[in-house]
C-alpha cells in the first residue's frame, strides 16, 4: 500500500472514533432532555420499573393470591405542578374503576432524584385462578395533563 492511503485509513479510523465517541455522549438532565411544554405547560415524567417493594420484583405478569396486598413505589418528576396520583383498576373484562387517589405531597428523594410513592393495591377476594387484573397508575398533573403507567398482574 501506498503511504498516502495508510494515511487516510488512519484519519478515518481517528474519525470515526471521535464520532462515535461524541454520539454516545448523555445529556445529564434527564427532565430537561425528555419534557415537552405543550403550551399549557408539561406533562409529568415517570420511567421506573415498577416492582414489589416486599420482593422487589417486577409487578407486570406477576401472580398474587386474592387478598394479598403489595406496594409498588411510583417515581416521577414533573415542571408543571403535580395535582394528585390516582390507581385505576379493571379486573377481567369488568369495567375501569378508580380505587385510589393521592393528593399530591413532595416527597423527593436525593438518592433517586424524584418524587416517589407507595401505592398499595390489595388484589379482590372470590376471583377465580388466573384472572387478569389491569393496573394503571395515573400521575395528572395541576394542568390536566397526564401520564399513566399500566402492569397487570393475575390472581393465584
Amino acid at each position: 500500500m501506498n503511504r498516502k492511503f495508510q494515511d487516510n485509513i488512519v484519519v478515518t479510523i481517528v474519525l470515526s472514533f471521535f464520532i462515535v465517541m461524541a454520539s454516545c455522549a448523555k445529556n445529564e438532565d434527564f427532565i430537561q432532555e425528555n419534557a415537552v411544554d405543550t403550551g399549557v405547560g408539561y406533562y409529568p415524567l415517570s420511567a421506573n420499573t415498577l416492582i414489589d417493594m416486599a420482593t422487589n420484583t417486577n409487578i407486570n405478569n406477576a401472580s398474587y393470591a386474592t387478598g394479598a396486598t403489595f406496594n409498588t413505589e411510583l417515581q416521577y418528576v414533573s415542571q408543571s405542578p403535580v395535582k394528585e396520583i390516582n390507581l385505576y383498576t379493571t379486573v377481567g373484562t369488568g369495567t375501569r374503576t378508580k380505587v385510589a387517589t393521592y393528593p399530591y405531597a413532595p416527597a423527593y428523594s436525593k438518592t433517586k432524584g424524584t418524587d416517589t410513592l407507595l401505592v398499595p393495591y390489595t388484589v379482590p377476594t372470590g376471583l377465580a385462578v388466573g384472572t387478569s387484573i389491569k393496573l394503571e397508575y395515573e400521575i395528572l398533573n395541576q394542568n390536566a395533563l397526564n401520564i399513566i403507567r399500566t402492569a397487570t398482574i393475575k390472581s393465584k
